[in-house]
């Protein structure tokens, strides 16, 4: 039942960037700028063979394989004097710590090998080779034609995770000399810690391998992790999995054949139980339905100290069941008008297409489409699929609703958000027209979480804590808007992407953000409840939670701004930092002033929850999914 009475919110954009961080923290959340000389050199990132975060154990050496569509005029030959190349950026030509033997300079990587034509896809192969200290880097990089020009669009980076050597080895043999023990039977050659150690809540890196030492092949295999289990033999309903886990039970499954002899090689991250204690970390190969022999392992973790989101009240240590049985998912209403077509192509899926709720034809990866609307009449055009309706026409990926889409044709820029076209996009693609017909809307579906983590109401350089709670925030109001208002429904939609509601710029965003990205991943599926009939026995409500860029030294109430019936989580709080430095008003004033909340974050070392709790008044931060 939606509950929303339609009072306005006008959430007003945060320019947080301008009143509170410095120049260089601004230009830490732009692209670098460089001249293209020749836009006939043109590029569209594509993918990288390995996702980021890249796990490298210090000292040791990978390669990761990114590929590049050439979306421009030339032909790249790297027989020639102007081939294509990346060069570090930020700052410009800087000799890397990861550079390899492959690299032409310091500064300077490795060719795309071969003639790459227009339209075609060529090949960067980037060898790193990890320094000594281990933690978190980012590496920036530029397309170039050699001595003439910037690649347009060449801009990529990097997340590297270095971690500490593999401290367990077990020699694999380098002979043809495989030892037989059955059909299936695994043997654990490697894994970076014999125990781990961390605080309750925390992601760290495993990297373990195995090798087939049986007569068969693993056609099909999981590496699977049971659950947690107190070193006293108590065992708990705990998961170690981390949110990019296939399942609670499931770290990765891989559908290629691993032949007798062959080695395998698996890096992911756990995340460490929420109350202090020793646990056991169990893992394991499974195919076929059965555990391979050979492939059990157990690690033990030690949890130094609580997550700052649990509470010891004496119960039994449990996993918090979920409201929701899954993530959902949400309609944004993306671009208004676009005019009559709409040029889109994905390089990560193969999309079906509809004919309002009817599929009648596919869209394979890198073909580009053409939606067009006249006289209420919608057109599709692409290869041998071509129709017209009067219905509404829709895109949907096959296989991932992560997959990036491509808005060919739309040019969306935000000013105070670097030099950057923000027109890639997550999940589906809709082109429909209001319910009073006035108005064309593209409408982009897709999973909550891919929604928050584009969402670009904050800097990628403000303190992680202020992230993670604005992000909260910012997930809750879109749930409550989707759920429980009628804002939206005759848009067919649930929330705008600008500050309407708030602002979402999608997968642009998120490659320019990788730390609100994480911050997003760290509070997955968190939203903020009120207990609004004060029943402990029934669940508290998911409320609204406006937020704006920062206050006059206090904050206001709901109805001291909008009027009508009194929200006790939006009363009128003590806004400190901008007080303190004589801040004027600078939005709506209801709920978290973000500038007020980020310093608060700095100079209190206050963590995510607590600064929800201090804006939100009685409020209770709860996983709803």
């Amino acid at each position: 039942m939606k509950r929303y009475f339609k009072i306005p919110l006008l959430l007003f954009p945060i320019l947080i960037l301008s009143l509170f961080f410095n120049v260089e923290s601004l230009k830490a959340a732009s692209l670098p700028e460089v001249k293209v000389r020749d836009e006939g050199y043109a590029v569209k990132y594509i993918s990288q063979s390995v996702p980021d975060p890249i796990i490298i154990e210090a000292g040791k050496t990978t390669a990761i394989t990114y590929t590049f569509k050439n979306i421009g005029t030339k032909t790249w030959d790297s027989g020639s004097k102007q081939y294509i190349s990346a060069y570090t950026m930020e700052p410009r030509y800087r000799a890397s710590i990861f550079k390899s033997s492959n690299w032409l300079e310091a500064g300077q990587t490795a060719k795309i090998e071969g003639v790459v034509k227009p339209g075609q896809t060529g090949e960067l192969t980037l060898e790193l080779k990890a320094p000594e200290k281990t933690g978190t880097y980012t590496e920036k990089f530029w397309l170039a034609a050699d001595g003439y020009s910037w690649v347009k669009g060449g801009y990529f980076y990097a997340v590297i995770h270095v971690v500490e050597p593999k401290e367990i080895f077990s020699d694999v043999t380098t002979e043809n000399k495989v030892p037989v023990s059955g059909d299936y039977q695994a043997k654990r050659i490697l894994i970076n810690k014999k125990s781990f150690t961390a605080r309750g809540g925390e992601a760290i890196p495993v990297i373990i391998g195995y090798q087939n030492i049986g007569k068969g092949s693993w056609k099909n295999y999981t590496l699977t992790s049971g659950a947690s289990a107190g070193l006293a033999g108590d065992v708990r309903q705990l998961s170690f999995a981390h949110d990019n886990w296939k399942s609670p039970t499931i770290v990765s499954e891989v559908s290629e054949e691993i032949s007798s002899g062959k080695v395998i090689r698996h890096e992911f991250f756990i995340k460490t139980p929420s109350k202090q204690g020793t646990y056991v970390l169990s893992l394991s190969l499974k195919t076929d339905g059965v555990t391979i022999p050979g492939s059990e392992t157990s690690v033990s973790v030690n949890v130094t100290e609580n997550a700052p989101n649990y509470v010891d009240d004496g119960t039994p240590v449990a996993i918090e069941a979920p409201r929701l049985a899954e993530e959902p998912k949400i309609r944004v209403g993306l671009w208004r008008d676009p005019g009559t077509k709409v040029d889109f192509i994905s390089a990560d899926d193969t999309y079906m297409v509809y004919d309002g709720e009817t599929q009648v034809g596919e869209l394979p990866v890198n073909t580009k489409a053409t939606l067009t609307f006249n006289n209420g009449i919608y057109g599709y055009k692409s290869g041998d699929v071509s129709f017209s309706t009067g219905k509404f026409i829709r895109l949907v990926p096959q296989n991932n609703w992560r997959a990036v889409f491509t808005l060919i044709n739309y040019e969306r820029l935000v000013s105070w958000k670097a030099k950057a076209n923000f027109n890639e996009y997550r999940g589906a693609m809709e082109l429909r027209q209001t319910e009073d017909a006035k108005t064309l809307y593209v409408i982009n579906e897709l999973m909550f979480e891919d929604y928050v983590a584009g969402i670009g109401e904050t800097s990628n350089a403000s303190p992680i804590e202020y992230i993670k709670a604005l992000l909260t925030a910012a997930r809750t109001y879109a749930f409550y808007i989707k759920e429980y208002s009628s804002k939206h429904d005759s848009r067919y939609f649930d929330v705008v992407a600008h500050t309407g509601d708030q602002l979402y710029l999608g997968y642009v965003s998120e490659k320019l953000m990788p730390r609100v990205v994480d911050a997003a991943n760290q509070t997955r599926g968190y939203m903020i409840t009120y207990d609004a009939d004060s029943n402990v026995e029934t669940p508290s409500d998911i409320v609204i939670t406006p937020y704006y860029g920062n206050s006059d030294g206090r904050t206001r109430s709901w109805t001291e701004v909008w009027g009508g019936k009194t929200k006790p989580w939006l009363t009128s709080v003590d806004a400190t930092y901008d007080k303190r430095d004589g801040r004027k008003m600078n939005g709506h004033g209801v709920g978290m002033s973000a500038r007020d909340a980020a310093i608060r974050a700095e100079e209190e070392s206050a963590d995510w929850q607590s600064l929800i709790k201090y804006y939100y008044t009685g409020v209770e931060v709860e996983k709803v999914y």
